[in-house]
């Protein structure tokens, strides 16, 4: 009898004894689950390409004695200008309203009397085939007079899908050779990826000459609006997470 109870206690003695090593070991093992051993980096990959189409913003801006003068005015003037537009292969559907805007002017003295009415009318301007700006704004000037403002154009990339593809080649190889070197510094070897994101970055390129208000309708028959589309740039980054052993 008091043999058996006195195994008992050695068995539990030697569990208690034995328990600390094996949570340890639990523990240690959890947690490389949860934070497997690994080299955080990211990578950057750039390619410059030609922008395939231009967003040209363009207003008429009318003023008159009365409100349904300038509305007139500013409407006869607006359908000549897109009709313009679309005789140089716009299609319809690139063509979208902005905003329309009717107030009154007040004369600058003290009496503050309302003088005669402004009508802007803004509408974008999708340029699909990039060759075709210069005459476009040309066509809309000529048809607008000095009615017509030019308010910005800007530059884009329509099908960046190749462009993308070869950034993040180029993000991925700029991340692996960071990792190569960490892994290399700790005397550790690369392993496989972990984890992989990814972000992009397509601004858009404004022109040079930024924004330009008044027009004027005589213009030079030698001579059409100069228009550079240049490059853009297509910007991939990437975090990748490798594991090390």
């Amino acid at each position: 009898m008091f043999y058996y109870h006195s195994r008992l206690i050695v068995t539990f003695l030697s569990l208690f004894l034995m328990s600390p090593h094996l949570m340890s070991t639990a523990s240690a093992e959890t947690l490389d689950k949860q934070h497997p051993r690994s080299i955080h980096v990211s990578g950057t990959g750039k390619v410059s390409v030609a922008p395939d189409k231009a967003d040209l913003t363009l207003s008429v801006e009318v003023q008159a004695k009365t409100a349904e003068a300038a509305r007139n005015q500013a409407a006869n003037t607006m359908a000549a200008l897109i009709k313009a537009v679309k005789n140089e292969d716009v299609a319809d559907k690139d063509i979208q309203t902005r905003s329309v805007s009717l107030y009154p002017n007040y004369s600058p003295d003290t009496a503050n009397k309302i003088i005669g009415y402004q009508l802007t009318n803004q509408v974008s301007v999708c340029i699909r085939n990039i060759s075709k700006a210069s005459d476009i704004i040309d066509s809309a000037v000529k048809t607008g007079g000095n009615s017509t403002r030019l308010q910005g154009i800007s530059f884009a990339i329509d099908k960046p899908e190749s462009a993308l593809a070869q950034a993040r080649e180029k993000a991925y190889a700029n991340a692996k050779i960071k990792a190569e070197q960490y892994a290399k510094l700790a005397g550790m070897s690369l392993g496989s990826p972990l984890h992989i994101s990814e972000g992009t970055d397509m601004p858009a390129t404004p022109m040079p000459y930024g924004e330009m208000r008044t027009m004027k309708a005589a213009m030079s028959d030698s001579a059409s609006t100069p228009v550079q589309a240049g490059e853009q740039e297509v910007s991939v980054t990437v975090d990748v997470m490798f594991g090390i052993e």
